[in-house]
């Protein structure tokens, strides 16, 4: 009997209650909050005791004292929140103290972020970059990542725009392998983008066979969410010229690179994942009862698919132009490349230095102007349509700035097309395009769907911005208040413990990191207090760096980055190192 006892009290200690003459002290205590425990279980009263950066006891420790004691009574303490999809990479990296304190991230309830988006590195190999986030410090966790992009550099150079060999694979193979020796957790991947929309599913996959040698990842960008690939448009279709190998009706679509991902997942047995998930423009709204259909099918027969999600109805991180920039050139440029071609990028005075005159004369020509019409017609529809064109920035006429195209058009007696191009006839050399539009291409209904499925994290696509201009997209500043207020208190489309665990234990479980995303004993101290009634994201289209209310604490390894609400400035974060991380 005794022995019986003796084991229920190592147990009980072991889950974090109290036991009758054993006073307890810790670094921190919360006291009497409603924790979410990040499983998705209902809110349960309790004390969460803290010592060494860790969680080592969940329960009643009434009887218990720390160095600091936080009454959390009315409050949701939470593990804290997983960035799926990060774009804070770059900055972290050259950034100084200011930029690294992360304030708009750390602001929201973030403590870790995933990096590697959509398949590039700040530096290479991974030790260099592992470095660059450790000898400046970090506020948040990293969670280090390989892109696909970066070795596909590596192996290929500037001669990227075809297969790769299988001499280049196996270059990109081998520095799979270093990176992930070097702690990466997996694979990012960007085959919409430049260099890897040349690559073929064949060698992702044979990079993501290296990933599953390590229990990692991968996470793409996938290589389309519309119509047709970003690069794109109607009148380049028939003019473009694919590969020889690729196969016929190469044409992508949505629904294609959403088979893509899960071909990768079936093939390897890892865990892949369709990172910041859209639905873009009208033509496409509804794709996500495709993707979800899709997705279940694939889960049921065993394959890991997962997605990722920030909760907006805009997309882009920045304002939107229209005007695909060939028409600002002089008539007879080679379009083959696409939107994404390098000269399409600046401000190159050979192509553009005459613009007013050069799309004068693509609408001076018959044909020419038909294509002219037919691609930014494409364009506003991909983007949601005329009265869905917020104007953002109007150098000419301030005016304009948060009226809609189709408003402004109707008033000038034009059509949205007509506007458009009255826009680049009267505007000035340092925006050419007159205007610039933050879209509204989601519709509620697919913004939704996707939100309401238990495989689906939450993720920015953010990063650190420490001076918002109007037109950034706000989920920079308001992701994670925004979807507690608008889309858990506000519309009731999912519950609390629901964002919780899809803020938390779900990238965890994805991410495959066994020390974080939960409140229990042996977890690392990442967590959020939160004030549920007064959770409120100010962030919008024409203040994008509105702040939050009601993020009170912010913990990342049990220092506090947020403190009573406000800031505290603190580099509490660290690179998690995949074969350092305890439980691996």
């Amino acid at each position: 009997m005794r022995r019986i006892t003796f084991s229920l009290a190592v147990l009980l200690a072991i889950a974090g209650y109290p036991l009758a003459g054993h006073a307890q002290s810790f670094d921190l205590l919360i006291r009497g909050g409603r924790v979410m425990d990040g499983t998705g279980n209902p809110a349960f009263v309790a004390d969460v005791g803290i010592a060494g950066g860790e969680i080592v006891a969940v329960g009643d420790l009434a009887g218990a004292s720390a160095a600091r004691e936080i009454d959390a009574t009315g409050l949701h303490v939470s593990p804290g929140f997983i960035d799926m999809h990060s774009h804070a990479d770059r900055s972290l990296f050259n950034g100084d103290i200011e930029i690294r304190r992360a304030s708009n991230l750390v602001a929201q309830g973030i403590t870790t972020v995933v990096f590697g988006p959509d398949g590039r590195n700040p530096a290479w190999p991974l030790e260099d970059e592992i470095a660059g986030y450790e000898n400046g410090g970090t506020a948040l966790n990293v969670i280090p990542m390989v892109g696909h992009a970066t070795v596909r550099t590596v192996a290929m150079g500037d001669d990227y725009e075809r297969h790769a060999t299988p001499e280049e694979i196996a270059v990109m193979v081998a520095e799979v392998r270093k990176g992930m020796e070097a702690g990466a957790w997996g694979l990012g991947a960007g085959p919409e983008y430049r260099p890897g929309r040349f690559s073929t599913t064949g060698e992702i996959i044979a990079l993501a066979h290296v990933v599953a040698d390590y229990d990692g990842f991968y996470y793409s960008h996938q290589r389309s969410q519309s119509p047709l690939p970003l690069w794109l448009t109607p009148s380049i279709v028939d003019e473009y010229t694919p590969p020889p190998t690729w196969p016929p009706g190469w044409r992508l679509t949505a629904t294609d690179g959403m088979h893509e991902t899960i071909r990768i997942g079936r093939e390897t047995g890892i865990r892949v994942v369709g990172t910041h998930i859209k639905a873009k423009g009208p033509t496409t709204w509804g794709q996500s009862a495709t993707d979800v259909a899709a997705i279940r099918r694939a889960r049921a027969e065993g394959v890991q698919v997962y997605l990722d999600q920030y909760p907006y109805e805009t997309f882009g991180g920045g304002s939107a132009v229209v005007i695909p920039a060939w028409y600002y050139a002089p008539p007879g440029e080679s379009r083959e490349g696409g939107l994404d071609d390098p000269r399409w990028r600046g401000g190159d005075d050979d192509l553009f230095g005459n613009y007013k005159e050069n799309l004068r004369a693509h609408m001076e020509d018959p044909d020419l102007h038909r294509e002219m019409v037919m691609d930014i017609e494409y364009i506003l529809d991909l983007q949601g349509g005329a009265d869905r064109h917020i104007i953002v920035i109007s150098p000419q006429d301030e005016s304009l700035v948060g009226r809609t195209l189709a408003e402004v058009a109707k008033a000038n007696g034009l059509t949205p097309v007509e506007q458009v191009i009255h826009f680049a006839l009267d505007s000035e050399p340092s925006l050419r395009s007159g205007v610039r539009f933050r879209p509204l291409a989601g519709s509620p209904e697919d913004v939704e769907r996707y939100m309401r499925q238990d495989f689906t994290a939450t993720g920015t696509d953010g990063g650190i911005v420490p001076n918002p201009a109007p037109g950034q997209h706000p989920r920079y500043y308001g992701t994670y208040p925004h979807k507690i207020a608008t889309y858990v208190r506000d519309k009731g489309t999912i519950t609390l413990p629901f964002f919780v665990r899809s803020s938390t234990g779900l990238p965890a479980q994805i991410i495959g990191l066994p020390d974080r995303g939960y409140i229990r004993p042996g977890q690392k101290a990442d967590l959020v207090a939160f004030d549920y009634p007064r959770v409120q994201d100010h962030a919008t289209i024409l203040n994008p760096g509105g702040g939050n209310e009601g993020i009170e604490y912010v913990f990342v390894n049990g220092e506090a980055v947020v403190d009573g609400g406000e800031l505290t400035g603190a580099l509490p974060g660290r690179v998690l190192r995949r074969h350092e991380v305890r439980g691996r």
